[in-house]
């Protein structure tokens, strides 16, 4: 295959695997989705699952439970989450969660109803949107954000040899989107995309990399200073606080911003990660640009 169709077909899934998730609470048909990829319908799933490797139908299945953990963890029912995620009654999205997750929806959902204090400095901040250029991965998080960071850079510094486009510019902003929870998904199943921000427009995505928005709004914030490793039990003190606090959590992915220029040559104690976990009817303490 030549590299041109290659990162054409690249383009087409991966644009697909974003609209999947930004929509996956609608009806998803392969027309439409063949439609969004600019493909046949009569290929589509082939290439996608060639791409993918797993088919279309057990890819947004997987966005839709993905998706769900979060709304039963805010305290949604089971009937409310099953609709919004696309199945028909309750008892098959039942079903699908406790052959993808090991127990009930119900089960899951009182793991979390337990109020722990917390000692943590959080705010709520207004975030705009930011356009950023992106790469997937899927894996383990610890692999799949090193392979992912790899790819985006490779893109960028190559930009700037072939054509001058230097998009790690001073401005330039870093950030990682982790999508699945570790201990409700399968490591080999998480998602995670390496993004950076770009003000050259002339820069075009090509294959897996893909071009698209970081969603506004208001997010419960935390910045943490230190190691990477660090980063779990931050995110298990600020899912607390949402709990301990009544804090509607907002339908959209959580996400890292990297303030560190070159996290490779930063000791682990210097690294400074913001946190920002989505929410509703809050009001903001400041914004964050």
């Amino acid at each position: 295959m030549k590299k041109s169709t290659k990162e054409n077909y690249l383009q087409a899934v991966y644009r697909t695997v974003y609209y999947i998730e930004q929509h996956y609470n609608e009806e998803l048909t392969l027309e439409t989705l063949a439609k969004v990829s600019g493909f046949s319908k009569y290929h589509f799933h082939r290439i996608f699952f060639n791409i993918i490797g797993e088919s279309l139908s057990t890819f947004i299945r997987r966005v839709r439970l993905s998706a769900s953990t979060g709304k039963l963890v805010r305290g949604d029912s089971v009937t409310k989450v099953a609709q919004q995620s696309g199945y028909e009654t309750p008892a098959s999205f039942a079903k699908a969660f406790k052959d993808n997750f090991g127990c009930s929806p119900k089960a899951f959902s009182k793991q979390f109803s337990q109020r722990r204090e917390t000692m943590i400095k959080v705010d709520i901040v207004e975030f705009e949107t930011v356009e950023v250029l992106a790469v997937r991965k899927v894996g383990d998080y610890q692999e799949s954000a090193k392979e992912a960071w790899e790819a985006i850079m490779s893109f960028a510094y190559a930009k700037k040899i072939k054509e001058k486009k230097n998009l790690m510019g001073k401005e330039a902003r870093m950030f990682g989107i982790g999508y699945d929870d570790p201990k409700s998904i399968s490591a080999n199943e998480l998602r995670y995309d390496a993004c950076i921000s770009y003000d050259d427009k002339s820069v075009k995505p090509e294959g897996e990399v893909v071009a698209k928005s970081i969603d506004g709004g208001k997010y419960l914030y935390h910045l943490h200073k230190g190691s990477y490793e660090g980063l779990k039990e931050k995110y298990a003190q600020m899912m607390s606080y949402l709990i301990e606090n009544e804090i509607a959590v907002a339908d959209k992915p959580t996400f890292e911003e990297y303030y560190n220029r070159d996290p490779r040559r930063t000791k682990p104690e210097n690294l400074k990660t913001g946190i920002f976990i989505p929410v509703e009817g809050q009001k903001s303490n400041y914004k964050l640009f």
